[in-house]
């Protein structure tokens, strides 16, 4: 009779963020972008709507580490989109990510006005992100998106 193998240990965990957060990969770069979850209490109990930027990266720690500042949102995320447009042209190098809010709003961010800015422990002010990074905003929906 053949032996039986033991079970292989649990998957560990290479990355994470610990956020309440919905994602959205970069289609072609090395990023992760994070907006506050809509119905999600965090450890916090804050309820402030954050996008944030991480990159993904294998080194050093088990946090992915942020990209850039956080940029404040009117409200909680339901979906997040990261694509590719404006890549082709260069007028969005990063491309574009669509966020659809709780009250229905669809919010239009350029990633690379996130990427590199200095995060709220390297800025005073804190508000480095939230200047051009917003591209569009569209109030078609009367619901959440």
């Amino acid at each position: 009779a053949a032996s039986a193998l033991p079970p292989p240990p649990p998957a560990q965990p290479k990355k994470c963020v610990d956020r309440a957060a919905t994602l959205a990969f970069s289609p072609t770069a090395p990023y992760v972008a994070a907006g506050t979850m809509a119905g999600a209490i965090d450890m916090s109990f804050t309820t402030s709507s954050t996008l944030e930027i991480f990159k993904v990266d294998f080194d050093g720690s088990t946090e992915l580490p942020l990209a850039g500042a956080a940029v404040p949102a009117p409200e909680r995320f339901h979906r997040l989109a990261w694509g590719t447009t404006g890549i082709e042209s260069e007028t969005h190098s990063l491309g574009i990510i669509a966020g659809g809010l709780v009250d229905g709003t669809v919010l239009l961010y350029d990633p690379s006005k996130v990427v590199g800015t200095a995060t709220s422990s390297d800025d005073a002010n804190g508000d480095s992100a939230a200047s051009g990074a917003v591209v569009a905003k569209l109030n078609q929906h009367t619901s959440a998106v």
